[in-house]
């Protein structure tokens, strides 16, 4: 699990605002030439929700960039808060998925992009604050 600053913004915030987002990207460690690469994704958000959130009332995707022979960017969807979430707690996001296919061998890397949220009350977008550092590994072979 990692740590990193975006900025992010909404129709609340419209100036970017510096925001810590703690992201786990989970690859497998090893994969064969024409097997899919399977990439989960979680979130934590590092600052307080404004109210209760319930089961579902926050979902949204990462965009995951991968470099090795072959680049991609890909977006992890399917991220939602699986638990209720009380006002000024943090917001745990679970079930992000993304995946390609290894036409190539080699090692590949993986690590967080852009993210987009959606609240009942108004979406949120944020960018990386700099470039991130790895969060994940493959080998295709």
């Amino acid at each position: 699990m990692g740590r990193f600053t975006y900025l992010a913004s909404s129709e609340r915030i419209p100036d970017p605002q510096e925001s810590d987002i703690e992201i786990t990207i989970t690859t497998p460690d090893e994969v064969k030439v024409g097997e899919v690469v399977n990439i989960e994704v979680t979130l934590r958000t590092l600052h307080p929700t404004i109210k209760d959130r319930n089961v579902g009332d926050v979902h949204g995707h990462v965009f995951v960039r991968v470099d090795g022979p072959v680049s991609h960017e890909l977006k992890a969807d399917g991220l939602v808060n699986a638990n209720f979430v009380f006002t000024g707690k943090n917001v745990l996001l679970t079930g992000g998925h993304a995946e390609f296919v290894a036409e190539q061998p080699g090692a590949y890397t993986f690590r967080p992009g852009d993210i987009w949220v959606t609240t009942s009350d108004y979406p949120i977008s944020c960018t990386p604050a700099n470039d991130f550092p790895i969060e994940s590994k493959t080998q295709i072979v």
